[in-house]
């Protein structure tokens, strides 16, 4: 949305409004609770306000469907704020024409336009050239509906993503939100693959701590001696185990014996 991007106030401080599910009966599902719906307040050039609505679902009905959510989380905001309000949908679905709602009663009608990042036209190649945090995930997104149910082409994309990512802060969720829109889980899926994902989706402080201890078994460097190669390796093992990672995951992950661990864990 360059549009917005271009008329809003870089210097101010985008607000999040925690706990807002515009949507409240979507409570739960058969894979546990989730929240559907994430709202801002995005402070603009001209000293207004806007909302910016987030509404992540998956796409299992019908595309005609759509639009009437969309329709309806918009009201909802308009209702409640009074503000100026747009949302965009990233969408996945079998058609592209899925952008107007319309309703009529008895003479009476309204219409409404919305934006839709289409991802199924979205070309690979410009995706794969643009490095920027959103075209990665969007990247991963698009690989995995070309993919489908096909597990080596999964590997292949899951790899592809894993090595051409930049190390930043970015990383480590690019890389979990790969794993996941890849099905990476999947008990077909190689070890390899897995590995490469278990160690880079750690969380950022034993991820930077794991390849620091990396490098030094590798280079010899001064700091990885003097931190103690073996005992930080423990720490991030005791670590890991203390959030119910599974033994021989923690094992494969730090390149670690099961036996060393068996005494790590947690009583």
């Amino acid at each position: 949305m360059p549009d917005i991007a271009a008329n809003m106030d870089r210097t101010a401080e985008i607000t999040g409004i925690p706990g807002m599910e515009l949507f409240s009966e979507v409570t739960g599902t058969d894979k546990g609770m989730r929240e559907p719906d994430v709202l801002f307040d995005i402070p603009m050039l001209d000293g207004e306000s806007g909302k910016v609505a987030f509404f992540a679902e998956q796409q299992h009905d019908p595309d005609a469907d759509l639009p009437q959510k969309v329709f309806d989380l918009y009201i909802r905001v308009r209702e409640k704020w009074g503000q100026r309000t747009t949302c965009i949908v990233i969408y996945t679905g079998s058609s592209p024409n899925v952008n107007t709602y319309v309703e009529s009663c008895f003479g009476c009608k309204v219409s409404m336009e919305f934006r839709t990042y289409y991802l199924p036209e979205k070309d690979v190649e410009e995706l794969r050239a643009d490095n920027h945090p959103f075209a990665r995930v969007m990247l991963a997104g698009r690989l995995a509906l070309d993919a489908g149910d096909d597990i080596k082409l999964r590997e292949k994309y899951a790899a592809e993503i894993a090595e051409t990512t930049a190390e930043d802060e970015n990383k480590k969720f690019i890389l979990d939100f790969a794993r996941r829109i890849l099905r990476l889980d999947d008990p077909e899926i190689s070890e390899s693959v897995k590995g490469v994902y278990r160690v880079q989706t750690l969380p950022l402080e034993e991820y930077r701590k794991y390849i620091k201890l990396q490098n030094a078994r590798l280079e010899g460097r001064e700091e990885g001696r003097e931190e103690g190669i073996e005992e930080g390796l423990k720490k991030a093992a005791s670590s890991m185990l203390a959030r119910g990672t599974p033994l021989q995951e923690v094992a494969e992950t730090l390149e670690l014996p099961v036996d060393m661990l068996q005494q790590l864990k947690p009583h």
